[in-house]
């Protein structure tokens, strides 16, 4: 079955032509922009989406409107208001995260909707926030250009996935690694109910291991996702532990050329992908009901999303555009399922800008009772 993701974007402008200064700062706008979560999540819930994402971009005062300060909190608001929708990020920052409580956040975001969660990590690519953040390993944002620091930035991306992995599936753990030990070298615990009760303590106090409760509602985790990167040694990574590489670029043969990679990765690593596995695909949406509406809402989108996210120090492609009516997309849609087997799609959901509220939940509401229909019960 063909299933379908967002990723949704809430910012704190109503609209492209109406700017804020500092507009994440203000309790309307977030509070407004509450609602119109509520909304979209809602409607997709009813509609039978899979499962939507976050990322995480802290501290947005800079004039970018955007605000995803805390993904796993955003996924436990949208499970409030649905049913069955899936929860998670695009992702989580690992390399300037403190990787066991990253794990105990997202186990506890599991628990909480009952085994809902998704998980996402990347590595981070705005200094703005990424290097204050960081700055205790040290670890700094990173351009994926094989400097010196984009390999160190790797490297802790790496080492975090292996501690979260350990966290979600060993009652008590140790690591050595390169920027992280657990548990801190000469801690003492002498609590005397932990040798009985408890465990990760020797006769004499020393702490021996760590972990975390609880652990997922998943058995043994929820499932990981990842952007995509422009290394390839960090999609080759993912490949073989078995997550699944978001790809939003309009270059049909890099998804194609990834793929490849993917299914090369996983062979070595032990697991035999089906036709177009490891690559959940997709991009922006404009749609309604006439092609002229649709073509005016697709300058919006791209004009948006050269305004916020084309310019330094981001220099962010253009990402693969759903544009059309209905009919269109789904030709569109199931072209890319049939040449490439890519079997899941993520639409990036804005709002309220650039559009405003009315007309990024038409846009949804017209995806779901026109487009998501025509795939529901297709084989992938």
């Amino acid at each position: 079955m063909i299933k379908f993701y967002l990723m949704f974007n809430p910012f704190s402008w109503e609209r492209m032509d109406k700017p804020i200064k500092l507009g994440g700062r203000r309790t309307d706008r977030y509070q407004h922009m509450l609602e119109q979560l509520a909304a979209h999540a809602e409607l997709a819930d009813r509609a039978g989406f899979e499962g939507v994402f976050f990322s995480e971009q802290h501290g947005n005062i800079e004039g970018i409107p955007e605000v995803t300060a805390n993904p796993v909190l955003l996924d436990l608001f949208v499970a409030s208001r649905t049913e069955r929708l899936k929860v998670g990020q695009l992702g989580m920052t690992l390399p300037v995260s403190n990787p066991l409580l990253v794990a105990d956040q997202i186990a506890q975001l599991d628990q909480l909707t009952g085994g809902r969660a998704l998980a996402g990590f990347s590595r981070g690519n705005t200094p703005r926030w990424a290097d204050q953040y960081g700055q205790h390993i040290p670890m700094r944002a990173t351009r994926s250009d094989k400097s010196e620091a984009d390999e160190r930035n790797l490297r802790a991306l790496q080492e975090c996935w292996q501690i979260i992995k350990l966290a979600w599936t060993q009652d008590v753990f140790s690591f050595d690694g390169e920027f992280w030990k657990f548990p801190v070298p000469g801690t003492k615990w002498p609590y005397p109910h932990t040798k009985t009760w408890g465990a990760g303590v020797d006769e004499d106090d020393n702490l021996l291991g760590v972990s975390i409760a609880p652990g997922p509602y998943q058995t043994p985790h929820p499932r990981v996702f990842a952007p995509m990167s422009g290394r390839s040694a960090t999609v080759r990574f993912w490949a073989r532990e078995g997550a699944t590489i978001m790809c939003l670029t309009p270059r049909e043969d890099l998804v194609k050329g990834m793929l490849e990679v993917y299914a090369d990765e996983a062979h070595q690593a032990g697991r035999t992908p089906r036709r177009g596995e490891g690559i959940i695909a997709g991009g922006t949406l404009s749609i309604a009901a006439d092609e002229a509406t649709a073509r005016k809402r697709a300058d919006v989108m791209s004009e948006w999303d050269s305004l916020v996210y084309s310019v330094p120090p981001y220099n962010l492609p253009h990402p693969m555009a759903f544009n059309g009516t209905p009919a269109q997309i789904v030709d569109q849609i199931g072209r890319l399922h049939s040449e490439l087997g890519v079997s899941e799609f993520i639409l990036t959901d804005y709002f309220p800008a650039p559009h405003g509220s009315e007309v990024s939940l038409e846009m949804l509401q017209l995806f779901a009772e026109e487009v998501l229909p025509a795939f529901q019960g297709t084989e992938s």
